[in-house]
């Protein structure tokens, strides 16, 4: 597979934390033929390992998971509330198409809220916040959206794809697949070049990074590396209302605790 589409693929992978299962199968199925091992752990942290066997192990990281809201409520008229699994920005969801990951398969819905015309008076500065929200998948009752499969605690993502405009790309979940894209090249290049390594490198894509790390610290228990280099985000200086002396100054801070 060619290596932007496998990024596509991979980005277009509905797999919020804790339900990374179908955006890590499509990258083991990338990296298998460059490694010479591979496994899951029993949180669902996908490894690839080169030269194996090596008392000291070097840790190539990214991390797997995506942002997204869970159900925590069905009205009586099928009216779904949520809360935030990681770290969901409640402003952006008024009107943004989610898929919701029921139990007899994807069904997709939209964020609402109240509209702009009803927001008068005492509600004139209302803001979205995350109780205010909520999703309508075109159901009448609860009982209607529990056919679909969706109950309490079921998972959702934002239903937005992969595009590229310009030479860039646009699209969820780059925070931080775009991560687990980089060290799956480095695996690729390895293999190509043909060199052997004097020690191991496991190459991990980590599960629930965005609601504590929860993954990463399993595999590190479990892999026990001598040296650790972990692959995400920051954020664009460049853009408006972003300060970038203030911004490197914790990226900076960031990198040294890790």
């Amino acid at each position: 597979m060619k290596k932007k589409q496998f990024l596509e693929n991979y980005l277009n992978a509905t797999s919020p934390t804790g339900m990374e299962t179908a955006g890590q199968q499509i990258w083991l199925d990338y990296i298998k033929p460059y490694v010479d091992e591979t496994y899951t752990d029993i949180y669902g942290t996908a490894v690839g390992i080169i030269n194996p066997g090596c008392d000291y192990k070097v840790v190539i990281e990214a991390h797997a998971d995506e942002i997204g809201w869970t159900v925590s409520h069905i009205d009586s008229k099928g009216f779904i509330r949520v809360v935030r699994n990681g770290g969901s920005d409640h402003h952006v969801a008024p009107g943004t198409p989610v898929q919701i990951l029921g139990e007899k398969g994807v069904v997709n819905g939209h964020f609402g809220w109240l509209a702009i015309h009803e927001r008068k008076g005492p509600q004139a500065k209302l803001t979205p916040d995350v109780d205010k929200l909520f999703i309508d998948i075109e159901a009448s009752s609860k009982e209607e959206v529990e056919e679909m499969g969706i109950y309490v605690g079921t998972p959702l993502v934002y239903d937005t794809k992969f595009k590229e405009r310009n030479g860039r790309f646009i699209s969820r979940a780059l925070d931080n697949r775009v991560g687990g894209y980089m060290i799956s090249q480095v695996a690729k290049k390895l293999h190509q070049k043909k060199d052997k390594l004097p020690y191991s490198l496991y190459i991990v894509n980590a599960v629930q990074e965005e609601i504590g790390l929860v993954g990463a610290h399993m595999i590190a228990n479990s892999i026990k590396p001598d040296v650790a280099i972990i692959t995400d985000v920051c954020h664009d200086t460049s853009t408006p209302n972003e300060s970038s002396k203030r911004r490197r100054h914790k990226v900076w801070g960031w990198a040294c605790i890790v």
